[in-house]
């Protein structure tokens, strides 16, 4: 496999997840004869053919665009990559039209031919896509986009990405927001996508990025979710966010935006923490909330607590599965971390849970009042005790 340079991830930062014979890259795919990836060139050339099929623009003008960002391209991986001019540019301009046919034919842009398809190609595409070992530099795929000339004008090549991201792979994303939210982080820094696991991270960027990461010399733990209940802090839901990451904390009242744990969530945040280890350690965002989650999600009942609360949408239907999901992932952050962005929240919670009144109110609430029949049953105790003190009183009266 073949490694993004600095503009992109370094040698050894590996995903989690490994090319399997639905691999649809990379460099050396050309270079190994197995059968499977044979199968799988066969098939990107069909898609190739598809997607020349949408544009007026020649195919040598694309090899020439090409060959004008190979040297660029090429350096933007880390290890050597032992192929001439000629069978480098091929691969880019082979894999790019694999990838635009398939995120274009999915949302169905301009489609006035049939794609091909074959079973699992989907999920092999959503699973390949975001493995960092599997990228294509972003401005290869933006200049061919572009270059191709599709019709619309205000379609761009990351409003595609966004919406493929939102459709697929984010559930429930506005992708018009969603794109605003990109087009204005970029606006607002000099900052140039690398690949799709750069701009899948810049989806879930906090919106109060710049003034809540904190330079710390030690991370802070917190109780789990279950203790924290305990120590009366309420868990609420955020049903509408821009982020999973804009969690907030104030008068006892721990608002944390909805997640839903689906079967590529692992897989995402797995590679968005090991672009974030070597290239982001100052910004290590999606490695705090793993992190933070990680320490909410102790135990299955923690789990369950959450899902009660609608915080946690479970679609992979266990709390076990949930609990351990949360305890891989977080596994996965590295143990130092220069700077952190839920530190406050971290502390200001430590410091709520140690308050004695507190935990006696929240007591005194869940076991008097914790739902209709209890308080029925407490009003109904105090009355009786009431009048117990009264007829006691008019007794001592009369005698």
């Amino acid at each position: 496999m073949l490694y993004l340079q600095s503009s992109s991830y370094r040698h050894g930062a590996k995903s989690r997840g490994l090319c399997t014979s639905g691999c649809f890259y990379w460099p050396f795919s050309l270079q190994k004869k197995k059968k499977e990836l044979q199968v799988m060139e066969e098939h990107k050339l069909r898609y190739m053919k598809v997607f020349l099929t949408r544009t007026n623009t020649n195919l040598d003008d694309f090899i020439s665009e090409v060959k004008r960002l190979e040297n660029r391209a090429r350096n933007s991986y880390f290890e050597k990559i032992a192929l001439s001019v000629e069978d480098f540019v091929k691969i880019l301009i082979i894999d790019s039209f694999f990838i635009l046919e398939t995120m274009i034919g999915v949302q169905k842009i301009h489609h006035p031919n049939q794609t091909f398809y074959f079973p699992n190609h989907s999920t092999d595409f959503k699973t390949n896509i975001f493995l960092l070992e599997n990228q294509i530099p972003f401005f290869v795929l933006n200049k061919l986009f572009e270059l191709a000339s599709l019709g619309d004008s205000s379609m761009t090549f990351l409003k595609v990405c966004v919406d493929y991201i939102a459709l697929n792979i984010i559930p429930r994303t506005d992708s018009s927001k969603m794109l605003t939210k990109v087009q204005e982080y970029l606006g607002s820094s000099d900052h140039e996508i690398k690949h799709f696991v750069d701009l899948l991270r810049i989806f879930h960027l906090p919106s109060n990025l710049g003034t809540e990461l904190k330079e710390v010399d030690e991370l802070i733990t917190v109780p789990n979710a279950v203790q924290l209940q305990e120590a009366g802090v309420q868990l609420l839901k955020v049903s509408s966010s821009d982020s999973l990451l804009d969690i907030e904390f104030s008068n006892g009242e721990l608002k944390i935006p909805v997640l839903i744990v689906h079967k590529y969530f692992k897989l995402t945040m797995s590679n968005i923490f090991v672009l974030e280890k070597y290239h982001y350690p100052y910004e290590s965002c999606i490695g705090h909330y793993a992190s933070f989650m990680q320490m909410l999600v102790d135990t299955d009942k923690d789990a369950e607590l959450l899902i009660q609360n609608g915080i946690i949408e479970d679609w992979m239907g266990q709390n076990s599965i949930v609990a351990d999901l949360f305890s891989k992932v977080g596994d996965e952050v590295w143990n130092h971390i220069p700077s952190h962005y839920l530190y406050d929240i971290s502390k200001r919670l430590n410091e709520y849970c140690n308050v004695a009144l507190h935990k006696w109110l929240a007591s005194l609430y869940r076991d008097y009042c914790s739902s209709p029949w209890i308080i029925a049953s407490t009003i109904a105790a105090v009355m009786l005790l009431i009048l117990t003190f009264l007829s006691t009183v008019a007794d001592f009266r009369w005698h």
